[in-house]
């Protein structure tokens, strides 16, 4: 079969492909950066994203997902009654002053962890769901492994560095957008609690405050996850949305709270700036006809059976190139749905994707008298 080979859209400007840089500085304020888009997974600038670090309480993550996975599945439930351990009410750092026989729905209690940062909650969540804290940490090491955070290490539930140094918690900006993406992309929640800046807890008793300073200083952010220690430095998993692009950052290691909030903040503002979504085809976008050899129509509209989108500077937009593959003819019969071509859409160098092309509808062969009387 004779393939043809057409190009149905051009590059409008015949220059080298060349991608918007960020400019981080000679000496960046932090230990490892990203930024990408969200849907996608687009990486659009990198720091050492695989550098190991103490993730401090950017940790946290790995117990939202785990949670909120199983009562996604119906194993728990967001309503559930916790009862608050001596254990869990004598945890350190960042908390909300749990006590000793205190009931809260783990709802509550992830509230408190997600906005307020709450180690003391952590530990109840853990107990509540895997019985001790041993074993919500084996729970958050077999996700995150089976989510490809293959440098992440967890050793406890809040992200704490209590331990001796080279034992202790440790991830990657890598790794924490993998965690990132899962829950913004799964988990309406996730984002819904990291976006509140406060909220009444105890009975109205306790404020839960948020520990992410950007909210509602950053047009679009809405996450995701603060973290500090001193051996982490300042830590921070951000994202945000405008227009139809949400973007993830992720800080770690920057020498001060304030940096972290800068550095995001330039991240993020340079990514929606230069970049955007586009669509490169839509499902069912009409691609061509084909010949049809002996059908009862003379040919067969084509369509594309996958929606492409890619992030792209405007300079990258106007230098994609569409391939169409099509044969100069079919033999009919030919079904609705069957693959007659592919298109190929690229990026300078970069094959970006193969969108298969299939026949809009059934066409039926002529049959013997059919043909007899294309001869008359």
């Amino acid at each position: 079969m004779y393939i043809r080979s057409l190009c149905v859209a051009v590059c409008l400007f015949c220059v080298p492909l060349q991608a918007v840089d960020f400019d981080p500085g000679s000496k960046p304020p932090y230990a490892a950066a990203l930024l990408l888009e969200a849907e996608s997974g687009t990486v659009l600038f990198a720091h050492h994203p695989d550098r190991q670090r103490s993730p401090a309480s950017t940790q946290k993550l790995v117990l939202k997902l785990v949670v909120l996975e199983l009562a996604k599945a119906g194993k728990i439930s967001l309503e559930d009654s916790v009862l608050v351990s001596r254990r869990a009410a004598r945890t350190g750092g960042s908390q909300v002053f749990l006590k000793r026989g205190e009931i809260f729905t783990l709802r509550e209690l992830m509230e408190a962890a997600a906005i307020s940062s709450a180690n003391d909650a952590c530990v109840a969540i853990a107990e509540h769901v895997s019985g001790s804290t041993t074993g919500f940490v084996r729970l958050m090491n077999e996700r995150a492994q089976s989510l490809g955070m293959h440098k992440t290490r967890v050793v406890n539930v809040h992200g704490l560095d209590n331990t001796p140094r080279g034992k202790g918690n440790l991830s990657t900006a890598h790794d924490l957008s993998k965690v990132a993406r899962e829950l913004i992309l799964g988990h309406p929640e996730a984002l819904e609690w990291s976006s509140t800046r406060r909220k009444p807890f105890r009975n109205g008793k306790f404020t839960l405050r948020a520990t992410n300073k950007l909210l509602g200083r950053f047009q679009g952010l809405d996450g995701l996850k603060t973290g500090y220690t001193r051996r982490a430095g300042s830590c921070l998993v951000s994202t945000a949305m405008r227009h139809d692009m949400r973007l993830i950052s992720v800080i770690l290691g920057a020498s001060s709270v304030s940096v972290r909030n800068r550095e995001t903040r330039r991240l993020l503002t340079w990514g929606f700036e230069n970049f955007s979504r586009v669509p490169i085809v839509e499902t069912g976008e009409l691609m061509g006809k084909v010949a049809l050899n002996w059908g009862i129509e003379p040919e067969v509209r084509v369509l594309a059976q996958d929606t492409i989108v890619a992030v792209l500077t405007p300079e990258q937009k106007e230098q994609i190139v569409r391939h169409l593959e099509l044969p100069e003819e079919f033999p009919a019969p030919v079904a609705a749905g069957t693959e007659l071509g592919k298109l190929r859409v690229s990026l300078g160098d970069s094959l970006l994707a193969v969108v298969p092309i299939h026949a809009e509808k059934s066409i039926g062969r002529m049959g013997l008298w059919d043909k007899l009387m294309t001869y008359f």
